[in-house]
């Protein structure tokens, strides 16, 4: 059995249960199992852009990690990005000084012995217990967004092309599913922007939506990506794409596969029916 620290991210704890889910119930078939992190905070990413303490929040969820003595499972780009990029700073021994100067405070210490994966890595290292664990072979089109801050900058996140990952679309093919080519598969879905200008988040969604339309399904691994391409697609009007495609999270892809019902992957009656009426 393989034993991880579950970092879900603010995003997926809060708004998006079904990712964690579906995570839990398909890792459990490749007996890999989740240990939330108690006490867990914010990854540190929204005061990145105003003051340097974003490593404190950060350093401070790893040191809850290393306390444990397990490794990091991160479903969001921004947490994977944010958790990494701290703990290759803090290599820096002032800076280590400074932030474990903070966690001593609380009892806490930062000394660097955790690793942090998001999910597309780790499941990148389990291809044959994925090929193993199918049982249901899936008649569907399916678009592959990334969760693009996963895999950058490249000095800190090596395991994919940084630029033009290809690991979820081995990953998804293992499905049976045809994956498909689509302009704006490599485009940012647009929820970075989102915070800066709504109007122009949404219509990146769009796009990338309206480019991926002939796909049955558009399957994302971040939480960032499932909030801005799922709930938001009411607000970008009834572009191609936006309609009835469904947007699924990996594991919830997978799950099916495995022969895993709906309902215990988190995915809704209306969106079973749809991928049901799809595949037949």
């Amino acid at each position: 059995m393989q034993k991880m620290a579950l970092f879900p991210g603010c995003l997926v704890l809060q708004r998006m249960p079904q990712y964690e889910k579906a995570t839990k119930r398909v890792l459990t078939e490749l007996d890999v199992h989740l240990e939330n992190i108690p006490h867990a905070a914010c990854c540190g990413a929204p005061l990145e852009s105003f003051t340097d303490r974003w490593l404190h929040l950060a350093a401070y969820n790893l040191a809850l990690a290393e306390r444990l003595g397990r490794d990091v499972l991160t479903l969001c780009g921004n947490c994977t990005n944010t958790l990494l990029r701290a703990k290759a700073a803090l290599d820096e021994p002032s800076l280590r000084s400074d932030v474990n100067e903070t966690l001593d405070e609380i009892g806490l210490r930062f000394e660097g012995r955790t690793t942090v994966k998001h999910l597309v890595e780790l499941l990148t290292g389990h291809l044959e217990g994925l090929r193993e664990k199918v049982t249901r072979e899936l008649s569907l089109r399916v678009a592959v967004t990334h969760p693009c801050q996963a895999f950058r900058p490249r000095e800190i996140s090596s395991f994919d092309d940084s630029l033009q990952p290809r690991a979820m679309r081995r990953i998804v093919e293992l499905t049976g599913a045809e994956v498909v080519d689509y302009d704006a598969e490599f485009d940012c879905c647009g929820s970075t922007l989102y915070l800066a200008d709504e109007g122009l988040g949404l219509e990146a969604g769009r796009r990338k939506l309206a480019s991926a339309g002939q796909a049955d399904v558009l399957v994302d691994a971040c939480g960032n990506c499932q909030l801005l391409l799922e709930r938001f697609r009411p607000g970008m009007g009834s572009g191609a794409g936006t309609g009835r495609m469904v947007v699924l999270t990996l594991p919830q892809l997978l799950g099916l596969a495995m022969g895993i019902d709906s309902g215990e992957l988190g995915i809704g009656p209306a969106s079973a029916r749809e991928l049901s009426r799809r595949s037949s």
